[in-house]
């Protein structure tokens, strides 16, 4: 025998090299990226968007706490306080009652208006919540 057959197998060689270049893949990746930015921005957002509205309901409902809290018929006036609770140690309660008379078939009705206003501060900012009523006697 003499020397090897060699043939040439089909498709071999560096011209049908299977991969991906670098140039490919750092492409792909800057994409990805870019791509990533936006939705991590979105996430954030999603984030600060459910804080404040915890913030916002625990507001409401201590609101609905302190006016519930209040006698059936307050005297005018205005008042202030903090709320108890290692929770609610960014918020504070306001409440200001004045006293309106109006007169219905020749008859005087006195009228309170009560606004229980909760503060609180997230970060630098100041957010407020106001419950009105009115309560007659």
């Amino acid at each position: 025998m003499g020397m090897w057959n060699v043939k040439p197998v089909k498709g071999s060689g560096l011209r049908g090299s299977a991969g991906f270049t670098l140039l490919e893949v750092m492409v792909a990746l800057a994409v990805v990226a870019i791509a990533l930015v936006p939705l991590l921005r979105l996430h954030l957002l999603s984030l600060d968007a459910t804080l404040r509205a915890q913030d916002l309901s625990t507001a409401v409902l201590l609101a609905q706490e302190k006016m519930a809290t209040m006698p059936p018929f307050p005297e005018a006036g205005e008042e202030q306080g903090t709320f108890e609770g290692l929770d609610f140690d960014r918020f504070r309660w306001q409440t200001v009652v004045t006293e309106d008379e109006v007169i219905l078939a020749a008859q005087p009705i006195a009228i309170r208006h009560l606004a229980v206003t909760v503060l609180w501060t997230d970060g630098q900012r100041e957010h407020q919540y106001t419950l009105q009523s009115y309560k007659t006697q």
